[in-house]
């Protein structure tokens, strides 16, 4: 049985960026779409471990620094005797191995993502020998999209494709068994020490430049991301697929939004009512700042608080 000790969590720029795309500040979508579809395959072979017998450690999106160099594990698992790192890719298509180069059936090159793996596997052996750990590294890189093929691949290379993992899990639940499969406290101790490690503002992060008045005001819809959402007594109904939200709940995510997207803007009642489009009042709006979020002082000079991000907001 998995313990997760870091579950995996959306990307903070692929957040931004589909806030960005909702409300129409994304000009160039590659980005977006790149990180939503890599994000998927991650959720989709954590899904697949989870079915997995056996004791495991799993910790999630690590962000690690050693010896000045950053790196990024999509998925380490802690057995008994090893470590397994694993390099999870979302491609799909024709791709060639080509004297050590990696191409489309097009010829456009992309980066070799085995010296990627090598390179991430060499930091953490370095990293796991400082902190006092000496437990051997399994790499695989993982292509979990059945719709993805590999020409002039060789089987000895540590790749695993997504016809492959029923055999996998097999051989993954074979040296489980064979080393009887017990964590102990070190385990534990270890996976606490990396998520301790863990690096939560990523350097990598690229966001295209945008400003408050070029983005598209209103209540984005949780159902279908469009801008239709229309204020119906305690409610908010979206006239494009008929999702409906509270009032309260809809209005706080906003907030959070705009929050998110400005953080160095007073997010006021006047601010938040002209974000959502002016659809909802600016005395239901001052209600759910004064519930939702920490008050300090009164009348003009009130400052709310946004704990969570460390941002002061004034009501005006």
């Amino acid at each position: 049985m998995s313990l997760v000790m870091k579950e995996r969590t959306e990307p903070g720029e692929l957040k931004l960026l589909k806030m960005l795309r909702d409300r129409g500040g994304l000009l160039d979508e590659s980005r977006y779409w790149n990180l939503e579809k890599g994000y998927q395959g991650e959720v989709l072979f954590d899904k697949w471990f989870s079915g997995l017998d056996g004791e495991w450690i799993v910790v999630n999106d690590l962000l690690l620094e050693h010896a000045g160099s950053l790196f990024q594990i999509d998925s380490l698992v802690i057995g008994e005797n090893r470590v397994y790192l694993f390099e999870v890719k979302n491609f799909e298509g024709d791709y060639y191995l080509d004297d050590g180069r990696w191409l489309s059936i097009s010829k456009k090159e992309i980066n070799n993502p085995l010296l990627q793996m090598q390179r991430c596997e060499m930091a953490l052996r370095q990293l796991l020998k400082s902190l006092g750990y000496q437990s051997p590294i399994e790499s695989s890189l993982i292509f979990i999209n059945p719709e993805f093929t590999l020409y002039n691949c060789s089987p000895h290379l540590p790749i695993v494709f997504s016809s492959q993992m029923n055999r996998f899990s097999n051989k993954l639940l074979r040296q489980s068994s064979s080393s009887a499969g017990r964590l102990h406290e070190r385990h534990s101790r270890l996976a606490e020490k990396l998520c301790e490690l863990h690096l939560e503002k990523s350097p990598y992060e690229r966001l295209p430049e945008y400003r408050y008045e070029e983005l598209r005001k209103g209540i984005v819809c949780a159902g279908c991301g469009g801008m239709g959402v229309h204020h119906h007594y305690r409610m908010v109904k979206c006239e494009m697929c008929g999702y409906k939200e509270s009032v309260d709940k809809a209005l706080i995510r906003s907030i959070d939004e705009c929050s998110s997207l400005f953080p160095q803007m007073k997010i006021t009642t006047k601010i938040i009512h002209e974000w959502i489009g002016q659809i909802i009042s600016k005395k239901v709006i001052q209600r759910i700042l004064h519930i939702n979020f920490k008050l300090i002082g009164h009348g003009k000079s009130a400052i709310y608080v946004i704990e969570k991000r460390g941002l002061t907001s004034s009501n005006r």
